[in-house]
């Protein structure tokens, strides 16, 4: 009797059940792999590592989901060769590991260093959670990726044997004789393979968003979800906010066109401030860094203006210079063994010169201070040191105080004279400078540094202020510290200009 053969009806829905399958499959995998990976073990220990480098907690987050979520994918793709399924299973173990948290976290109202409410923007926090998804489908890709080229190098001949063995020993089908039949699809549709067209679409949009992270990874992901704190008026039909623009200057030193940013405080373009000087506070980014770090990141243009409106400070000045060397090294905001870039000199002399005859500034060292962060929080005590008849007041966050990198050049002695740790003792005059340290317990490269340098200094007589927050090598802790070490600053008195001087 002939056996009954099965329908090419069946047949083909069953074919097309298998891929649908599969995708389970792999999904399935993948949230397995997630559990695991997102664990607290797995999360923590990566994540830890990372801020071993010298990364926040934020930042180290962050970059450890979007590893473990690449991971997640591979899990799912590596034992069945399926990458959507991966993809999909990756994605929601990213949001529900580690998104969902962030958006919690960020939902707590905050507070600026002066205890004021910072709204939160709500738009800010949807574009930013947008974005960290379009980097988490990206990271998943690159797993799933990865794993189904693992799948062909490790497991696909090892899964053929089986597959034939199966089919021959096990339902025993002919296979040289089986026939499959396709599910007819369309010519136009074949040639034209719409599903690619759709994943290439996918693909622009989600590399498009991911090209807006810059400032999750360079600040921190949560820049600018909190806006500016409301503040009142200071005075009658005086603004309640500062100014800040772009300068371009001449310079000679560093022979060619030097950029920095300025801040004018609130009466300053008034007909109430025309006649007022102003004290100067010079701050220095780090590395990599540009002018407009300490206003866009370190939140120094809000810092003055609370500190000014709820009378903390008086009103000042503040000048923020591109601290960019020749490619290749960094500045460290000094002159270099090779004379070639005389950053120091320029900050020093032919800054300083430049703004108090363009601006209505007190032109001396009592009403002047410098700061800055990291290479800048360095360069700012570098500075200071060597030129205590320029700056009276010097604010070092997250700085070092040993000469770093090769722009010093191979002199050890010029190192040495390059290293505020050794040449604060070598100074009279610089010993009588106020100093203001800040720096985060967990910034394990520099914090040890600072301990260090404020033992020297101690050991000096000299005194100092150190102020020490949680935290690591972050944004977060220097616009913090900032706030307060120019809260610090006792200008002392603030002299009238002589109405015959016309300046900027």
């Amino acid at each position: 009797m002939k056996q009954k053969q099965p329908s090419i009806f069946n047949q083909n829905r069953t074919k097309q059940f298998i891929p649908i399958l599969w995708f389970f499959v792999s999904f399935l995998l993948s949230l397995l792999s997630g559990l695991f990976l997102f664990g607290h073990d797995v999360f923590d220990g990566l994540s830890a590592a990372i801020i071993s480098t010298g990364l926040d907690a934020m930042r180290s987050q962050l970059i450890t989901a979007l590893l473990l979520t690449a991971g997640t994918a591979l899990g799912g793709a590596l034992f069945t060769h399926r990458k959507f399924g991966g993809i999909v299973g990756a994605s929601i173990v990213f949001i529900l590991g580690y998104l969902i948290n962030f958006i919690q976290t960020e939902l707590i109202p905050v507070t600026d260093a002066g205890g004021h409410i910072e709204p939160l923007q709500s738009n800010v926090l949807n574009n930013t959670c947008f974005i960290m998804i379009a980097l988490a489908i990206l990271s998943a890709f690159i797993g799933a990726a990865l794993g189904s080229a693992l799948y062909e190098v490790l497991l696909y001949q090892p899964y053929q044997v089986i597959r034939y063995v199966w089919q021959r020993f096990i339902i025993k089908q002919d296979i040289a004789n089986r026939t499959t039949h396709a599910v007819a699809i369309p010519a136009r549709f074949r040639q034209w393979h719409i599903e690619h067209w759709v994943a290439i679409v996918v693909m622009i949009g989600l590399f498009f968003l991911a090209s807006q992270s810059g400032n999750l990874f360079i600040i921190s992901p949560d820049a600018d979800i909190h806006g500016a704190p409301k503040l009142t008026s200071i005075g009658t039909n005086i603004p309640s906010f500062g100014t800040t623009k772009f300068v371009e200057m001449h310079s000679t030193l560093m022979r060619g066109r030097r950029l920095f940013e300025i801040y004018l405080p609130p009466t300053y373009n008034t007909p109430q401030g025309k006649n007022k000087r102003y004290p100067t506070a010079y701050l220095l980014h780090g590395s990599p860094g540009k002018v407009t770090d300490w206003v866009n990141a370190g939140r120094a243009a809000e810092s003055a203006d609370s500190l000014i409106d709820t009378k903390k400070s008086p009103e000042f000045i503040m000048i923020m210079p591109d601290g960019n060397g020749a490619p290749g090294s960094t500045s460290e905001w000094g002159n270099s063994g090779n004379n070639k870039q005389p950053l120091e000199d320029y900050v020093a002399k032919e800054l300083v010169k430049y703004v108090d005859q363009h601006y209505r500034t007190i032109p001396d060292a009592e009403h002047r201070a410098i700061g800055g962060l990291s290479m800048g929080g360095f360069g700012a005590m570098n500075i200071a040191i060597h030129h205590p008849e320029v700056f009276h007041w010097v604010i070092a966050l997250g700085g070092y105080y040993n000469a770093m990198g090769p722009i010093w050049g191979p002199s050890l002695a010029y190192r040495q004279y390059n290293s505020p740790i050794i040449q604060i003792g070598m100074h009279p005059l610089a010993q009588k400078l106020q100093i203001f340290l800040g720096d985060a317990t967990e910034d394990k490269l520099y914090y040890p540094g600072a301990l260090k340098f404020a033992n020297t200094l101690k050991k000096l007589g000299i005194k100092y202020t150190f102020v020490k927050e949680p935290g690591g090598h972050s944004w977060k802790v220097w616009g913090d510290e900032l706030y307060e070490g120019l809260e610090w600053i006792n200008w002392g008195p603030i002299h009238v200009a002589p109405q015959a001087i016309q300046k900027h």
